[in-house]
């Protein structure tokens, strides 16, 4: 039972990451007896209409309550995408997230809209291709991972969350990147942790997979933050914590792990975005 009556705000990450956990339950744990899931509707209007724009309740299986109007000004307010989720890399997808989140916010080159399609397809990979190598000591959707989006028009800012349920950073390095992270770890005088082997990770510029093009996806993330009057990358992995913003980054590591990455990126800008290449 979910019981949202004295929630009167909700972050677009907690929701995803709690729509992901719904839907991992609801898949591995069949009940033929009904709903498996079930609540209240949050009574604040804004809580409720946010959950029913991004997806939520259609993603868990309830009834999203159409007959309740929106009569707030979209021009004037943050506008959420739906939520999305694949066991896949969708390149398409990706593509049409960018356009979105452009159009929305602001205006890029369709250089830097390649560039930006290219760090979520990165991170959609990532997902796919490395989280769920080993088993989690959860059961696991295999592959899956989960987006959520928004874009704000009237500060010209938007952000893309993309979630996996796997084994994290730490987890999906073979012995080879291991030793590079390590190497990064050391130089920096930083510990060999959670929050630091994601801050080192960021920057390396190559995966595993040894493929052209692939392992820039951190980078140019953070090259859009520099390049832009605010915003920040986060990055949640098991129990570290990662924050990059201009001008500096923070690193941490908690005391619960979240159960697999998170990957939060938003930027704030007032005219067209351009960088140059590293």
């Amino acid at each position: 039972m979910l019981h949202f009556d004295n929630v009167h705000k909700i972050e677009p990450a907690a929701t995803l990451m709690l729509a992901a956990e719904i839907e991992r339950c609801r898949k591995l744990r069949p009940y033929v007896g009904g709903l498996i899931v079930n609540g209240t509707y949050p009574p604040d209007t804004d809580v409720f209409l946010q959950l029913r724009e991004m997806g939520f309740y259609k993603l868990i299986g309830v009834p999203d309550r159409e007959e309740v109007p929106d009569n707030r000004e979209t021009s004037r307010r943050p506008r959420f995408l739906n939520f999305f989720t694949f066991d896949t890399v969708e390149s398409v997808v990706a593509a049409q997230l960018t356009e979105l989140v452009s159009v929305g916010a602001f205006a890029i080159s369709e250089k830097l809209k390649g560039r930006m399609t290219g760090a979520v397809k990165e991170a959609m990979g990532n997902a796919v291709e490395h989280a769920y190598m080993t088993p989690g000591y959860y059961p696991t959707l295999d592959g899956r991972w989960w987006c959520a989006a928004y874009v704000d028009p009237m500060m010209g800012e938007m952000m893309i969350i993309l979630y996996d349920q796997g084994v994290g950073v730490s987890g999906t390095l073979d012995a080879d990147l291991f030793d590079l992270i390590r190497s990064i770890v050391t130089t920096r005088s930083w510990r060999l942790s959670d929050g630091y082997m994601i801050a080192a990770a960021t920057e390396l510029y190559r995966t595993s997979t040894g493929q052209s093009g692939r392992g820039r996806g951190f980078r140019d993330m953070k090259k859009f933050v520099d390049s832009c009057d605010d915003g920040e990358l986060r990055v949640l992995s098991n129990s570290g914590s990662y924050r990059y913003m201009k001008g500096g980054e923070q690193i941490s590591d908690e005391s619960l792990s979240i159960g697999g990455t998170l990957v939060e990126w938003r930027v704030r800008h007032g005219q067209p975005v351009d960088f140059e290449d590293a």
